[in-house]
């Protein structure tokens, strides 16, 4: 029974690869919200030079111009069909790393092996990006951006995820502090996903880290996705596998004890945060949309001093 329910949470644990991929902007439907006509956070030209800059066709070329390098760059580190657009305030401004906005879509691009979908996404805020060192500090984002996502992610996107390095790799050897049961570290091996209207199978083996296949346990785990606050939970769970007696009883334990599969609030960074506001599970589709904020890594000085000495 220990065996059991410690494999059972490491299969749980492979369904936050699937949304995780959809929080990161791996996923798109309808076109994200536009951008705010508010001033921007940072200074830029004047209102005369951006005037002049429009008339005589000078910003109508910075926004071709810096589209299409952009588009080159995401081009070659994605793959795939890309579409970028970009709304300067100005060449001046342009050159200083200020951008109004941008947005863009990507579909069968993948990111170091793992599929990236469908993907939509446009800033919701205004960007200022410092490019080369200036005055001490080092290329980066000078102020905080929003950006609007909205995805799709099929089926067979999931499974190639599933079986790249790189996803393999965050499933393997996973440790799990169960109450009761001690530290536990186990792989998912072959795991396979099924979406059905608004259900989400995963059918998988589980092996002890290092341990032959043919000593894992087959087990199948399907569940109705649901968004609340943020955090997704596996509800109405079903849990299926030879070594189980009593599937119902052992499906509500394992409700109870497991969710939420995902807490989005557990994933933020000091320079990143993702909140998923839409999600929805369709035949052989996942539709999610959110907003991702971007902040300015901290200077050195202080990262330093918001870190605590060690005794």
């Amino acid at each position: 029974m220990t065996n059991l329910v410690t494999k059972l949470n490491v299969s749980l644990l492979s369904l936050p690869v699937v949304y995780t991929l959809a929080s990161s902007g791996c996923l798109a439907a309808d076109a994200p919200a536009a951008v705010s006509s508010a001033p921007p956070p940072f200074p830029i030209g004047s209102k005369l030079s951006r005037t002049v800059q429009k008339v005589t066709g000078i910003t109508f070329l910075s926004d071709v111009i810096a589209g299409q390098a952009a588009k080159q760059v995401l081009k070659k580190k994605l793959g795939g069909k890309v579409k970028v657009k970009v709304k300067t305030f100005g060449l001046t401004d342009l050159v200083a790393g200020k951008i109004k906005s941008v947005s863009v879509s990507s579909d069968g691009g993948a990111y170091k092996n793992v599929p990236l979908g469908e993907v939509e996404m446009a800033s919701a805020t205004p960007i200022w990006y410092q490019y080369k060192h200036k005055d001490g500090q080092k290329p980066g984002l000078k102020t905080p951006i929003l950006l609007n996502v909205k995805g799709n992610l099929s089926t067979q996107d999931i499974v190639v995820a599933l079986g790249s390095e790189r996803i393999a790799k965050s499933m393997r050897g996973l440790k799990l502090d169960l109450p009761g049961l001690g530290d536990q570290q186990l792989q998912v091996v072959r795991p396979k996903v099924e979406i059905g209207d608004n259900e989400l199978m995963v059918d998988a083996l589980l092996v002890t880290l290092g341990g032959a296949e043919d000593t894992g346990v087959p087990i199948k785990i399907s569940g109705r996705p649901v968004l609340e606050g943020e955090k997704i939970f596996l509800r109405g769970m079903k849990v299926e596998s030879p070594d189980i007696v009593e599937p119902e009883k052992f499906s509500a334990f394992a409700e109870e004890l497991l969710n939420p599969i995902v807490d989005f609030s557990r994933m933020d960074r000091k320079d990143h945060a993702f909140r998923l506001k839409e999600l929805a599970v369709k035949k052989d589709i996942v539709q999610g949309g959110g907003q991702l904020l971007i902040a300015p890594k901290p200077s050195a000085s202080v990262a330093q001093q918001s870190t605590p000495a060690v005794k």
